[in-house]
């Protein structure tokens, strides 16, 4: 790992630079053996282990984690969740949910829950209409103001799930894959699979019109559901599997296919790929490539132009859809250099 400030190391009797490395470690704690991976310093001059402050901490909070999720009971991790998904701290959390008023407090300071507040606990962390029945039982125990902020933080997580067209679930899904979506690139890959969706299946999979923006396609509601996030990665907090399950077989087939081939692509090339696709060049009818524009981009248009290009191609498969890109990759090429 990279290196750190000096440190005074005892060996050496004097202030030295070190590194911090990892190995696996078995720990006993009461009932139960667990290994772990243990951080810990090294000093760059005489090689000894060396104390760093902060590095036990961490350690020690590792173990607990880990020790946590083996009893299944809610970690530390996951009820600093609550507060951040909640917008409420540890004593006003603990009366509205009817526990004394320090037990947030003792539990993220290492005492265990039973298992019985644990699962209390996960259920308010994975679903906010639990926690929106619990603020209307019990709103006088707790202030105005953190009614007030609960209340907005649970419609916020509500607007978040949402899903009036299969588009938005379909967004959701990409969103919950792991793969770091921004909004931009978001827009990309709903893009693509409403183009070859049809291919796949044989009937559109998104409906929704897009719009011929400045930086390619683009589904304006979507965008805006989205776009306080600006340029970061969209982070939603979604229960366990729940957007898999709002998909159909056949959506989830479509969708992980184009993540697995056009997703394996920067935001900026699959931008400049869609600027050198017909459909989106014809939507903005002669409009500079930096100019602005809503101009709505013809169904009709992206079914053509990707059935032209899927004779060529045979876009069903991987294969077909790497050697449309690479061609495609030839020709940004030759008209950089031109």
């Amino acid at each position: 790992m990279g290196r750190k400030n000096e440190l005074l190391c005892s060996k050496c009797r004097k202030r030295v630079s070190y590194k911090i490395f990892k190995r696996p470690v078995k720990v006993k704690i009461k009932d139960m053996e667990l290994e772990y991976e243990e951080y810990y310093g090294i000093c760059d001059n005489c090689k000894s282990e060396l104390f760093v402050p902060g590095v036990t901490d961490q350690n020690e909070e590792r173990i607990e984690e880990l020790y946590r999720k083996r009893k299944n009971l809610i970690t530390i991790s996951e009820i600093k969740k609550i507060l951040n998904k909640y917008n409420i701290e540890k004593r006003p959390l603990s009366k509205l949910l009817g526990m004394g008023e320090l037990t947030i407090t003792r539990y993220m300071d290492g005492q265990l829950p039973s298992k019985k507040y644990s699962d209390y606990l996960y259920e308010i962390l994975n679903d906010e209409q639990k926690m929106k029945s619990i603020v209307k039982k019990n709103h006088t125990i707790v202030s105005n103001k953190t009614i007030y902020k609960v209340n907005d933080a649970i419609k916020k997580c509500e607007e978040e799930k949402k899903c009036e067209t299969i588009a938005e679930k379909i967004a959701l899904y990409i969103i919950d894959s792991n793969r770091g979506i921004t909004n931009l690139f978001l827009q990309k890959i709903l893009y693509y699979i409403k183009a070859i969706g049809k291919l796949l299946v044989e009937y559109p999979i998104i409906t929704d019109e897009c719009e011929a923006w400045r930086f390619g396609p683009v589904f304006p509601n979507i965008y805006e559901k989205y776009k306080n996030f600006g340029k970061q990665e969209i982070i939603l907090d979604l229960p366990v599997d729940y957007a898999k399950n709002l998909l159909t077989k056949e959506e989830k087939q479509v969708t992980d296919f184009v993540l697995n081939t056009f997703g394996i692509y920067n935001i900026w090339f699959l931008k400049d790929l869609t600027h050198m696709e017909k459909p989106w060049l014809s939507a903005r009818n002669g409009i500079d490539e930096e100019a602005a524009s809503n101009n709505p981009i013809d169904d009709n248009l992206i079914d053509d132009y990707f059935e032209k290009i899927n004779k060529k191609y045979n876009l069903k498969n991987a294969e077909g859809i790497d050697q449309y890109i690479h061609d495609m990759r030839e020709k940004m090429s030759r008209s950089a250099n031109c």
